[in-house]
């Protein structure tokens, strides 16, 4: 069988001014503003998942601390 050919994927970077198809254009400054806002989000993102790695940590070493001591209480029946 003859195998599909699909075209490359390329990339230009094109800077438009002005208004395109009845859309307003982003500003440079609005870009940047976006970018910044992004940028925070994701170190928020970021310190959320290390706090949830903490508390499953704290979980991990609760629950074995509760096994143990069941298991030293059901050593005395």
């Amino acid at each position: 069988m003859a195998e599909e050919v699909k075209p490359s994927y390329q990339a230009h970077k094109v800077v438009i001014r002005g208004t395109v198809e009845g859309y307003d254009v982003a500003s440079l400054e609005d870009l940047r503003r976006l970018a910044d806002d992004l940028q925070k989000l994701q170190g928020d993102l970021n310190a959320l998942r290390e706090q949830f790695n903490d508390l499953q940590r704290a979980l991990n070493a609760t629950n074995s601390r509760l096994e143990r001591l069941e298991n030293f209480l059901r050593s005395f029946k």
